[in-house]
């Protein structure tokens, strides 16, 4: 059973759902006998190189390209050991987590937050999920899939989390356990007051699950600081690390204190995760063996740009050009203000153009950039500055929209 509590005034649900479609194609059988002329294909044109203004994945350095094309490897080998150990030490330092336990998983961020509610919270205990968009709504999706019993403070999309109905949320049932919260609201560009949510649950000893996903490495973000109980991150965003490798952070109290949770899958059981570090440093079962090579690469570059305060400078700098040209151009900023996010921003599509004709245009020049979501599906566009880029490349993109849009840049 699960409880809704929406704030604001909602016209539509735009809770996200999971699709799958499956095309059948037949083809009329030839005649044994007949005889087919063999056709030579026309050479494939090179495919322009693009670069990715989306909020993951996110555009790669070079190190990260070689990283990728490195000599084979096997993850039951040692070098590939010394390379996940790496990764993880390297995970505590950009997360501010020197005592945690990290687990690297494949599947994407996705897949790790299942895996986080499967093992963590128990069958006969209630979730409390905190949503102002795409993503925390997506939790609690999971949640119900799972057969958690949940409750929902659902916030419009964009607007800030109240501290106080947080806290009336939970002094109105005590059977609440565990609380699910997103740091970057990535659809809107909103960051979330973890911090603050945290000092509220710690007195609770309430479980507090944080999606870190599209802020570790470009947000102010401390794994201790927010009194996190375990956190979920991915290599493509921030990290600017490929797609399909995936991490968890967890206090090591935390398995005690959730031992009486059985196990609701096999892949996703985080325990089997843990067991296979301890014993030899590996994973229970075949990771994404270059993604995880290619975060290696990521994070040692992460460090010697000078960590997480450089990285997130270059962001804002990146940010404020980018929110400034389209201003510039007439275009107005959704979710715009304070608590926006250093990484991505949310604007109006030019006068005139669909998103559709707008996107084909800008990808033949070279960019891409993502639909908006939910509410500002039909009107906005997100344009994200993670990865790597430069000032150079994003007044390009400024350029490149001015010329498609008619405007002056």
């Amino acid at each position: 059973m699960s409880v809704c509590i929406t704030t604001g005034h909602r016209k539509a649900d735009y809770v996200m759902k999971a699709h799958a479609a499956l095309d059948t194609v037949t083809r009329l059988r030839r005649p044994d006998a007949e005889t087919v002329r063999a056709v030579p294909p026309r050479p494939a044109e090179a495919e322009r190189e693009i670069t990715l203004l989306c909020p993951g994945p996110c555009s790669t350095s070079p190190r990260v390209k070689q990283a990728l094309a490195r000599q084979d490897i096997s993850h039951r080998d040692r070098a590939f050991v010394e390379v996940l150990d790496r990764v993880m030490a390297r995970l505590r330092v950009v997360a501010g987590a020197p005592e945690a336990d990290v687990l690297i998983t494949g599947g994407g961020a996705t897949a790790a937050t299942e895996a986080v509610l499967a093992t963590f919270v128990g069958q006969d205990e209630r979730l409390l999920v905190v949503s102002n968009g795409a993503f925390g709504e997506r939790i609690a999706e999971m949640a119900q899939c799972l057969g958690i019993h949940m409750s929902h403070l659902r916030y419009d999309w964009g607007e800030p989390i109240v501290l106080e109905q947080v806290q009336g949320m939970l002094d109105g049932d005590p059977r609440i356990r565990s609380v699910a919260m997103v740091h970057h609201e990535t659809s809107v560009g909103r960051l979330n007051p973890v911090n603050e949510v945290g000092r509220l649950l710690a007195p609770r000893h309430i479980r507090y699950l944080v999606d870190v996903v599209s802020s570790l490495g470009g947000e102010e973000f401390d794994f201790v600081r927010s009194r996190a109980s375990v956190v979920i991150g991915s290599a493509n965003k921030c990290l600017h690390g490929v797609a399909g490798a995936a991490f968890v952070i967890t206090r090591k109290e935390l398995w005690e204190e959730t031992a009486h949770v059985r196990p609701r899958s096999m892949f996703l059981d985080l325990r089997r995760y843990r067991a296979a570090v301890r014993e030899n440093g590996q994973t229970p079962f075949t990771p994404p063996v270059p993604a995880v090579v290619a975060l290696d690469a990521a994070l040692a570059e992460l460090e010697a740009e000078g960590g997480v305060p450089a990285r997130r400078a270059n962001y804002r700098a990146l940010n404020a050009r980018i929110r400034s040209g389209l201003r510039g151009m007439g275009l107005t900023l959704k979710f715009d203000g304070p608590g926006s996010a250093a990484s991505l921003t949310v604007a109006q599509l030019p006068p005139g153009l669909s998103f559709d004709s707008f996107n084909h245009d800008l990808r033949a020049r070279g960019f891409l950039v993502y639909r908006g979501k939910g509410p500002v599906s039909h009107d906005h566009f997100l344009v994200a500055n993670m990865g790597y880029l430069d000032l150079a490349t994003i007044n390009r993109f400024l350029e490149t929209v001015a010329a498609i849009a008619g405007l002056p840049a």
